[in-house]
């Protein structure tokens, strides 16, 4: 684990809300029935009607339908990050959005953390079974077109399955804490990392995280675990200190930029990392914890050139959004006394 270090790089960007005596944990939920129940509880202790959480909403410029909210909180599903996003903060509980989102999150994604092997290519076996065993019983004619289409189902899910598990390409371990060249997949040929630029239309001047040179790279990059397949990933600048790649404002939205942010260890700063072999092999894709996104370049894998900004967005399956890790030393840094 890195070394504590005071840091310089930014402030910590905050959503206004109203802070309630009893606050609701979302962290608690060990589940999307508990998580539900705390949603139906924050409406309750907010005090508002459906009616004023959708003019709680309009005057932050947001949608929220009180058909929509009712529904959301009739089910024990997990809501869509924006419907939840905008929910929360009508209900006065913006400044704890993080944790509402994180945790949602962590639900979302659970499941799918002890597969193995943890390849995104295996879920649509996964799925197609639950489906079919779920299905309610046909009858009369059917049952012969399902028996003979089950038994098709069946195969492509052995031979799928049967592939992945004896490819000797398969998804990669998950990293230990230590230093890193963070890679681009889509750029792994051109020697392209992970490090400090500006934005390409000069609208601000300030750090970001984009693919440029891997030689003399800055700052020097070092990945920390801080659960399960979740990570920060922190800079360390010879100048600056430390700091955590963020995503700008913890915004939900395609196109917000990563920008190296004090270390705070929220929702908008850990990342889970998810191994795959495809579209690269022995990657990561890399998602936002408080969105469920993906990061990659902010002009998808067509943008190749130095100086590229990575982004969050919604995940595409492309190489843009496949990074691969290369462990080295901390060579290009005196050691900060």
């Amino acid at each position: 684990m890195s070394p504590d270090q005071p840091t310089s790089w930014g402030r910590v960007i905050r959503h206004d809300g109203m802070v309630t005596r009893n606050r609701v944990q979302p962290e608690s939920a060990r589940d999307v029935a508990e998580f539900s129940a705390l949603l139906r509880l924050l409406k309750k202790n907010s005090g508002r009607t459906l009616r004023q959480l959708e003019e709680e909403a309009a005057k932050c410029g947001a949608v929220l339908p009180r058909s929509t909210v009712a529904d959301m909180l009739r089910r024990d599903a997990l809501p869509r990050p924006e419907l939840l996003a905008v929910f929360v903060r009508a209900c006065g509980d913006g400044q704890h959005l993080a944790e509402w989102l994180s945790t949602r999150e962590r639900l979302a994604v659970g499941p799918y953390l002890d597969m193995e092997p943890a390849d995104p290519a295996v879920r649509p076996a996964v799925t197609a079974q639950g489906a079919e065993a779920s299905a309610p019983r046909p009858s009369g004619r059917s049952k012969r077109w399902l028996a003979a289409a089950t038994a098709v189902t069946v195969v492509a899910i052995a031979v799928i399955v049967t592939v992945l598990l004896d490819s000797s390409s398969g998804p990669p371990a998950l990293p230990s804490d230590g230093w890193y060249l963070l890679r681009p997949g889509h750029t792994a040929d051109r020697d392209l990392c992970v490090g400090e630029g500006r934005e390409r239309n000069k609208r601000t001047d300030r750090p970001l995280a984009v693919q440029r040179p891997c030689k003399e790279l800055v700052p020097d990059t070092y990945i920390e675990a801080v659960g399960h397949g979740v990570y920060l990933i922190k800079w360390r600048h010879p100048e600056q200190g430390w700091g955590c790649l963020s995503v700008d404002e913890a915004l939900l939205d395609d196109g917000m930029l990563l920008a190296p942010r004090d270390c705070t260890s929220a929702a908008d700063q850990r990342f889970l990392f998810q191994p795959v072999s495809a579209p690269v092999p022995n990657g990561f894709v890399l998602r936002p914890v408080h969105s469920g996104k993906c990061v990659g370049l902010l002009g998808g894998p067509a943008d190749v050139d130095a100086g590229a900004e990575l982004s969050q967005a919604t995940c595409s399956g492309q190489a843009d959004q496949v990074f691969l890790l290369e462990q080295v030393g901390r060579a290009s840094l005196v050691p900060a006394g």
